[in-house]
């Protein structure tokens, strides 16, 4: 399984520009905060589907909570799990 790995807090931070994330990054920890629950509705993502907690629960174990993420990782991610949350390999 593949990681998303974003570097951009890293330029960010020596650029002076902490805080302000171009490409819509955010913090796994950061997920239950109410801008990102916007963003993840606004792209359609039903954040009570056992899709999503699958899904999720995948990302939290390998990334500790400390990984970054986006909304799109996060729906290629749910791609693989079907409306039951099982794995699904097609």
């Amino acid at each position: 399984m593949s990681k998303i790995t974003d570097y951009s807090f890293l330029f960010q931070d020596m650029l002076g520009r902490t805080g302000k994330n171009a490409i819509g990054s955010f913090r796994l920890s950061q997920l239950n905060s109410d801008s990102v629950q916007l963003k993840l509705r606004a792209a359609g993502i039903d954040t009570n589907s056992k899709q999503y907690k699958a899904a999720l629960s995948v990302m939290m174990k390998n990334g500790n909570g400390m990984m970054y993420a986006n909304v799109q990782g996060i729906k290629n991610l749910m791609s693989q799990y079907d409306a039951d949350g099982d794995y699904s390999c097609e």
